[in-house]
């Protein structure tokens, strides 16, 4: 059965013909026959639909070894690593830690795509020497009294979220109806009791609401001693909730182009949204953990020694140009991708959040 129609028989087995944007969401991305991560398609890269950061070389790894080394000084030499794409991010860290004569006791993926799973396990078996690989392992959920570093690039704005829309703070949710042939937009009333109170302007505007942001968050706070850290295309929820974003942030991708219909070719665009970054502020206190830092990448990178490499090669120089460019220009990933650090049981000082700390805007 094709994906439309099973989101369409979704539909239709529901009261009011409707279904919310989270479930449409779910299915489009991560239906077990049908969904984009599940295909067999490649989705990363200049041959896939969207760029991450560890696809632009290895800076990005190689800066954000030296923070999980600050963070291996108060935690145990474990990490977990929760969506891991094609698999480059955990290569180059792991590559990376054992050039510094750094080991680690295991490298744990959390990856709920099967396929992609299958696709890590290759790359990785044949990109690390036995011996690293040996240290890799796939898991459902988190160990038992874990102890370590977890890290989530791009994790959040994918996770399934609902839409509402609201006008002189009167909120409704909006949904996805199936009619003539094709998926809209239709609201309804909202029942959603939001975690905490929300900062709307009096104007209309269309916003993202994850009720699945509290799982993970809460996931987090049963391990033992650890530090999250999460990277995201995001803001704080003052910056989100600007008239101007009145249409929302949520958007897809196709070829590594904007598209701008997320109800269209279901299953074969990626589907994603700016994270709200005082939602997780929220949670984390809410579950008594401590907010470690919050930053811009380009904060974040530089904080950590962000510096130029001497090249032989006038393209090698080049290409890092390129990398240092989209990794910390303000209108590439440099500003629209935040840096938060989570800790739990801890409360230790992280060198990427040394200056231009904006934890307080939270």
């Amino acid at each position: 059965m094709l994906l439309q129609e099973k989101i369409k028989n979704k539909i239709s087995s529901t009261n009011d013909q409707l279904i919310s944007f989270s479930e449409f969401m779910q299915m489009c991305l991560y239906d077990l026959d049908y969904g984009y991560y599940s295909s067999k398609k490649n989705q990363f890269g200049s041959k896939g639909d969207f760029y991450t950061a560890p696809l632009l070389g290895n800076l990005f790894s190689n800066l954000l070894v030296k923070q999980i080394l600050d963070c291996f000084l108060e935690v145990d030499r474990n990490i977990i690593e929760i969506g891991s794409g094609n698999g480059q991010l955990a290569k180059d860290l792991i590559i990376e830690l054992i050039k510094q004569n750094q080991d680690i006791k295991s490298y744990y993926i959390q990856e709920k795509s099967s396929t992609l799973r299958e696709q890590q396990k290759i790359f990785l078996k044949n990109s690390l020497s036995k011996n690293q690989f040996d240290k890799v392992q796939w898991i459902d959920d988190f160990p038992n009294n874990f102890n370590g570093v977890i890290i989530a690039n791009e994790l959040f704005d994918a996770i399934p979220t609902n839409v509402y829309e609201a006008s002189n703070y009167n909120i409704y949710e909006r949904c996805v109806a199936f009619e003539k042939d094709k998926f809209l937009w239709r609201t309804r009333p909202c029942l959603l009791k939001f975690d905490y109170q929300l900062s709307l302007p009096p104007s209309k505007i269309i916003f993202e609401y994850s009720s699945l942001y509290r799982e993970i968050i809460e996931s987090f706070s049963k391990t033992q001693k650890s530090v999250f850290l999460i990277i995201d295309y995001g803001m704080e929820e003052r910056q989100l909730f600007h008239p101007q974003r009145f249409d929302g942030t949520f958007r897809g991708f196709v070829n590594n182009r904007l598209t701008s219909d997320v109800l269209l070719n279901v299953g074969n665009q990626d589907i994603t949204y700016h994270v709200n970054f005082t939602h997780l502020a929220f949670l984390t206190k809410q579950y008594d953990m401590n907010i470690l830092g919050y930053t811009s990448q380009s904060h974040f990178l530089n904080n950590l020694g962000l510096d130029f490499i001497n090249h032989q090669s006038s393209q090698d120089h080049y290409q890092q140009l390129s990398e240092i460019n989209l990794l910390t220009s303000p209108s590439e990933m440099g500003e629209l991708i935040k840096v938060m650090a989570i800790g739990n049981n801890n409360k230790m000082e992280l060198s990427g959040f040394r200056n231009f700390d904006r934890t307080h805007l939270l």
